[in-house]
């Protein structure tokens, strides 16, 4: 049972770390088209982890900002 857990919460990274990277590189393609430079992939890929890895921090920052609340 914990390692089905496991693997599903595994399934849903790997989901919004694809969604993450797809997204970050149509923001940067669309950055380079209206100012006329390039991003290479290695870029791109950097950029999206940091982002996806900024969106945890703040997910658990929220998470226990939610939990305090509830005890007060």
């Amino acid at each position: 049972e914990k390692e089905k857990e496991d693997q599903q919460k595994f399934s849903l990274t790997q989901c919004l770390k694809t969604a993450v990277h797809n997204t970050t590189g149509s923001v940067c393609q669309e950055a380079a088209s209206d100012k006329e430079i390039e991003f290479s992939k290695q870029t791109m890929i950097v950029t999206s982890e940091v982002i996806f890895q900024q969106c945890e921090s703040f997910a658990k920052d929220l998470e226990i900002f939610a939990r305090s609340a509830k005890k007060e």
